[in-house]
Order: structure tokens, then sequence, then C-alpha cells
């Protein structure tokens, strides 16, 4: 009996013994780093991103930013559209893009960027004061090369940070393959560069534009497109994709490519300002009320309401308003503006 009690005490030691050495093993293999492969085949509380919520959003497009996107002041640049500065370069990658008639049935374009960047952007064409009022509602600095004498006057009297080519800035280069004057280009990356050499404030907008969180259905026309005839062969058109739910752009019926890219020109949301005008010299420059009030419309989705515009002064906000007097709001991405003098004709494509 006692040799039999001994054999089990020994027994029982080595299970103990056993039982500690195994304990001891697993407390190592916990503290061993987990590996690439493990991180994939058996996720973790540490390898979990941050939801999409989370993420800020731009203020011009309501879209996630990207973890590169530039945080800069807004930049308002002056766009060439004549015939031969066609394609124009980075207009797809601008936050939001006006058009606007210029002296002789031209029109001009003024793109704005705050949190895309664009490796090219022209050709870069000079400024008009009706164009200035657009960026001051953005706090935006003001690209161009030279300018209508108004222009240049308002950017003086006005104190509107700018850079002008004329002037020497760096932040401008010209293209070889292309004809002065429609071969200026500048690119964001420069541009913020010069702005941190001469020390530009970077105060940056504080209004948000009125993004829905949904997509929006309209409850309004349901159309195909629009045609605007600004006359003089500028005919601005734009078709939509109700796959893509994109509204591509077309000029005299052709659609517009990105020159670096060949990527055809697109917009989420387009919102359209009828506004009077008046030639004021003998170039044929124009004035164009841009405040006080007026009708136009919101197009997006592939549906068109009616909706009011207004702007109580040049600095102060353009306001958009349904005709019940409620706020317009729009789908995120990208908007291009489009103001219409009262000369030039809307055709709306059902």
């Amino acid at each position: 009996m006692r040799k039999k009690s001994i054999v089990v005490a020994i027994i029982l030691c080595l299970v103990l013994i056993l039982s500690n050495c195994s304990k001891g093993n697993n407390d190592k293999v916990q503290d061993v780093p987990a590996t690439g492969d493990d991180l994939n085949t058996t996720p973790t509380d540490t390898v979990i991103q941050e939801p999409i919520t989370n993420q800020t959003l731009c203020s011009l497009t309501g879209l996630p930013m990207t973890e590169n996107a530039p945080d800069i002041r807004p930049v308002a640049i002056m766009i060439d559209n004549m015939a031969s500065a066609r394609p124009q370069s980075g207009l797809i990658n601008a936050d939001i893009v006006y058009e606007i008639p210029a002296e002789g049935g031209i029109t001009r374009y003024m793109a704005i960027y705050h949190h895309q960047s664009s490796d090219k952007i022209g050709p870069v064409r000079s400024a008009r004061s009706y164009f200035i009022d657009k960026a001051m509602e953005f706090n935006a600095v003001y690209v161009h090369c030279g300018g209508s004498p108004e222009a240049l006057g308002d950017i003086q009297t006005l104190k509107i940070d700018s850079l002008n080519e004329l002037k020497g800035e760096s932040n401008f280069w010209r293209a070889k393959d292309r004809k002065a004057p429609h071969n200026l280009y500048t690119s964001t990356k420069l541009i913020g560069e010069v702005m941190v050499a001469k020390k530009i404030s970077q105060k940056k907008w504080d209004y948000k534009m009125n993004f829905s969180d949904h997509f929006i259905d309209l409850q309004g026309k349901a159309i195909k497109g629009i045609v605007i005839d600004y006359k003089h062969n500028y005919k601005a058109g734009y078709e939509y994709d109700a796959t893509q739910k994109l509204f591509f752009r077309t000029i005299n019926g052709v659609r517009l490519k990105d020159k670096e890219t060949n990527v055809e020109v697109s917009t989420v949301n387009i919102i359209v300002e009828k506004v009077n005008t008046k030639i004021v010299d003998d170039v044929g420059r124009l004035d164009i009320t841009n405040t006080g009030s007026g009708r136009g419309y919101l197009i997006t989705g592939g549906k068109l309401i009616e909706i009011q515009w207004s702007k109580e002064s040049r600095k102060a906000k353009t306001n958009y308003k349904d005709l019940k007097g409620n706020p317009i709001q729009l789908n995120k991405g990208n908007t291009w503006i489009q103001v219409i003098p009262d000369y030039a004709t809307l055709e709306i494509k059902e």
C-alpha cells in the first residue's frame, strides 16, 4: 500500500509540473507579435480602420478627403475657353467650375480648388470683375494673367489676394505645344508654394455648401441633358448618364476631355443662374448683374427644378432656394455653375 501511495504521489507531481509548463508556454506565445499573415487571417481590434463617418469631408463637395489631400485656402483660377485653348487641363480635378460670358460672345471658366490637387491647370487667362465677385464668396486666392482695367482696380481696392503672371509670380509656366496666349499653365502645388513664400493668409472658407446625406431624387422634370447657346459658336451642354448619375460636359455637341488624361469632363450637380448684362466699353467687355436676385435651375440626378438665387452684395455668398423658399441641397460631388446672360438661350432635352 505504501508503494502504491508513493506511485500516486509521483504521478500527481508530474501532472502539476506539466501543467505549469503548459501555462508558461501559452504566455510566451501570447507575447509574440502577430505576423502580417496572422493579421490577414485573424482580424483584431488593432487593425480595424476608423469608420468613414469619422472622415473629414470637403466643404465644397461633401466627399471624404483623401489621406494626402491638400488642406489649403481655396484658390480660384481663370481658365481660357477659346477654341484654341481646348481641351483644357485640370478641370476634372476642380471642386467647382463657373462658366460666365466674357467679351465678344466668348465664355470663360473659373475653377475652384480646395481639397483636390492638379499638376497642370489651364490655359490661364485674364481677370474680370464679376469673376472676382464669385471668388470672394470662397475667400479664395485669385489666380490670373492680367485683366480688365476694372478687375485690376478691384483687386487693389477690395484687397484681393491674387497671383498675377504679369507680375512675375513663379507659379506659372508656358507650354511649348501651344501658342501664346493659350499656353499659360499653373498647378496647385506651385500655387501653394508661392502662397507660403509670400506669406499669404491661409484663412479658410468658413461656409459649407448644403449636401444631402442621401442621394437626391428631385421632385422635378426628368431630363436627358441641356444645351446653353451663348452665341458665337459657344454651345455649352451636358448629357446625362443614368448609370453613373453624372452629367458629361459638351462643347458644340462634342464631349469635353481633359488634355492630360483624356478623361471626359463630368459633374454631379449643375446650377444655372439667369442674369442681365450690358456692354461697358469699346472692346465689348460686359457688366453682369450678379447681385440682387433672379431665377435659375438646379439639375442633379437627371432631374431639374426651378430655383431662385440671391446675393446681397459683391462680397456676400450667393444663396440658392427652391420656389417655396427652402435652401436647395446638392448631391455629393463636384458642381458646375452656369451663369446665363439674357441674350443666351437654354434648351432642355427631355
